[in-house]
Parts: structure tokens; sequence; C-alpha cells
């Protein structure tokens, strides 16, 4: 049997939420992924992206556009990423535009990999590298699902499953392929999909012109998408491969408190949103 723990916009950068500091909520992580580790025996972690505020269009920008740069990405990859459970994979998200060669250099990985074990077959893509190394502050480009990342996958999986994740899924009018759709549609051996971004916590569907396979979001360790941390806590997403191929999946949220002005939310540890 093989434990997963899939996590995304973690978002180690300059902001502040619920009233909680950059470098409190980083130890807050830190802190439950050592309890999550003591108790869940996780066999390997996969980061969905938005580690950082790195490039990103709004207010203050991008910190790798401050004078002097700043790579958050890097900091995370040096002190957060090693509380994760190893074998830690991690793919980018639109907030970390590095170009291939930089992402490399920082993370020691590719922007997009395939990672085999004996149990199941994980397929990272990179939704976000439509403008790689831009010059100036973005929030990202869309780029269509690789689908010979896919197909390499299948190739070497025999009758494994197959699961695809990615900071996002766009199936949206036009935003991806007929063949990618088409291979949902016709491949058995991919049995679901997980993603980030929006900061949710919940399973759609990839609709029926895509074979209707479940798209799992992986919620937060930032703030809310809903921007009501009452609908989506902070959390992961843990997934559970059995040795004869058969598969559960859950939202895992850790004991919190949330602050407002004036009153806190409390928060026992619970799960959510399983499939």
């Amino acid at each position: 049997m093989l434990k997963i723990m899939l996590a995304s916009d973690i978002h180690n950068c300059h902001s502040a939420w619920y009233g909680m500091s950059n470098e409190e909520r980083m130890a807050d992580l830190v802190r439950c992924l050592g309890e999550a580790k003591r108790e869940r025996s996780y066999d390997l972690t996969l980061c969905l992206g938005d580690v950082s505020l790195d490039f990103w269009a709004w207010a203050e920008g991008g910190s790798v556009f401050w004078d002097p740069p700043v790579s958050r990405t890097a900091e995370f990859m040096e002190k957060i990423a090693p509380a994760f459970p190893a074998p830690f994979y991690i793919t980018p998200g639109n907030h970390e535009q590095y170009a291939p060669e930089d992402w490399e250099r920082i993370t020691g990985q590719p922007r997009e990999q395939i990672v085999c074990r004996d149990e199941a077959v994980f397929v990272l893509l990179d939704a976000f590298s439509g403008n790689l190394g831009p010059a100036e502050n973005s929030d990202g480009m869309y780029r269509p699902v690789n689908v010979g990342l896919i197909r390499d996958a299948l190739r070497d999986a025999g009758d494994r499953p197959v699961f695809l994740a990615a900071h996002w899924f766009d199936l949206g009018v036009g935003a991806e392929s007929e063949e990618f759709k088409a291979l949902l549609r016709e491949e058995t051996r991919i049995r679901a999909l997980f993603c980030g971004h929006d900061h949710y916590s919940f399973v759609r569907s990839t609709g029926e012109d895509a074979g209707n396979k479940p798209i799992l979001h992986t919620g937060h360790f930032s703030y809310s998408g809903d921007k009501d941390p009452c609908r989506f806590y902070r959390g992961w997403r843990e997934l559970t491969v059995r040795d004869d191929g058969t598969w559960e999946s859950l939202y895992r949220v850790p004991a919190q408190v949330i602050r407002y002005p004036g009153w806190d939310v409390h928060m026992d540890a619970h799960t959510q949103d399983a499939i």
C-alpha cells in the first residue's frame, strides 16, 4: 500500500493572512507536518506549486523583481521542503515562472516529471509554462497539458494505475486539446487528476467529453479560495493506493486557529471531501 501527501498553494511570501505572519504560518506548517509524519506514515509528497509569490502581477509584485531580488521558492526548498514526507517531488505553479534551468537549479528537479512506484505511476505536469522567465511581473500563462509525457508514462506503467497532477487543469472551452480529452475518455488506467491553484478542497469531474474522471482539489496552506476559512481550512490531500490498484482519497485538516480582528476560529483536526 502507498500513502501520498499532496500539497499546494503554501505561498511562502511577504503576505500575512488571518492574523498570522508568514514566519508564524511556515512554523505552523512545519509543526503540522511533523505530527502528520509521525501519525500517518506517508511514503512520498507531491507538491503542486505556488509555494511562493515570486512572480505576481499585483500589489508589491513578485519578489524576484524586488531590488534586491528574493527567491522565496529557494527559501522554501532550503527551509520548508525537508519537513515534508520524503521523497519530495514538486511541480511549479503560476507564481513560479522560472526558466527551466533556473527552476532545476533551485529545486533540483525538472518542471515536469514521471514518478514511478510499484503500486502506481504519477505524472507531474507543468500547467503554467506559456511564458517562462518573463522580464516583468505576470501571473503566468496556461499551457495545454503535455499529452506526450502522459503517453510516455502509460507506455511504462503496465497495468498500474496512473494519476495526473498539475497546478491546474483548465478543461474549459478551448483551453485543453481534444487529444487530451480523448485520452482521458479512452485510457482506463488514468484513474484521477489532482490540482491546486484555487485554494479549494473538493472533488469535481472532468466532464463527459473527458471521461468523467474525478479532479481532486488539494486545498492550501495560506488563505481560503472562498475567502472564508470556515469553508476551506488549511491542510493537504491524502491519497492511498492499495496493492490491487484500488484507491481512495480525502482532505486532511490539522488542528488550527485562524484569527480575525476581535475573535478566533478554533478548528479541531478532521477530514473532509473523501472519495
